[in-house]
C-alpha cells in the first residue's frame, strides 16, 4: 500500500466517521450497561440523584420483595427488571438517545424526570473507555488493513 492510498482511506474513514460512530454505539451493550449502573446509584444523566424519593412503605415493601433493592428510600427505577432489560441505545452521528420503549417509562419519565437515560458527566471517561478502543480497532480495520 503506498502512502497516497493509506491517505485516501484515512480520509474516507474521516469523511464517514459518523457512520462509523453510529455503528459502535447502536445496540452497545456495555454503554447500555453503564446507564443500567448509573439508574442503580440513583443517579441521572445529569449526575443528580433521582428524586422524589420513594415513600416509606414502598421502600421498605420493595426491599423485603427484593432484597437487592433500597430500603432507604434512594429510587432506582427497578422491580422487576423489564425497564432495565429494555434498555437500548440508538446513534444518529455524534448524537445518541437511550430508551426503553416500554408502556409505563413514560410515566417514570414524567415522575422522576426526562433524565432517567443517558450517560452522566461522570461516566463520560468509562463511556469513552468503551467505544475509542472500538473506534480504533475499526479504523485499523478500514484504514491499515
Amino acid at each position: 500500500m503506498t502512502i497516497s492510498d493509506l491517505k485516501k482511506r484515512s480520509n474516507n474513514f474521516v469523511q464517514n466517521l459518523d457512520r462509523h460512530i453510529e455503528q459502535i454505539v447502536n445496540y452497545n451493550e456495555d454503554l447500555e450497561a453503564l446507564n443500567k449502573q448509573q439508574l442503580k446509584s440513583s443517579k441521572l444523566s445529569n449526575d443528580q440523584s433521582i428524586t422524589p424519593p420513594y415513600n416509606r412503605r414502598y421502600a421498605i415493601w420493595k426491599s423485603f420483595a427484593y432484597p437487592s433493592s433500597y430500603a432507604d428510600g434512594k429510587v432506582n427505577l427497578y422491580l422487576t427488571g423489564d425497564m432495565y432489560d429494555n434498555i437500548d441505545i440508538k446513534a444518529k452521528g455524534n448524537d445518541y438517545e437511550i430508551v426503553s420503549l416500554l408502556p409505563y417509562v413514560a410515566n417514570l419519565i414524567t415522575k422522576y424526570s426526562g433524565k432517567i437515560f443517558g450517560i452522566a458527566p461522570s461516566n463520560q471517561n468509562k463511556a469513552k473507555a468503551i467505544t475509542t478502543p472500538l473506534l480504533k480497532e475499526r479504523y485499523r480495520r478500514n484504514v491499515l488493513a
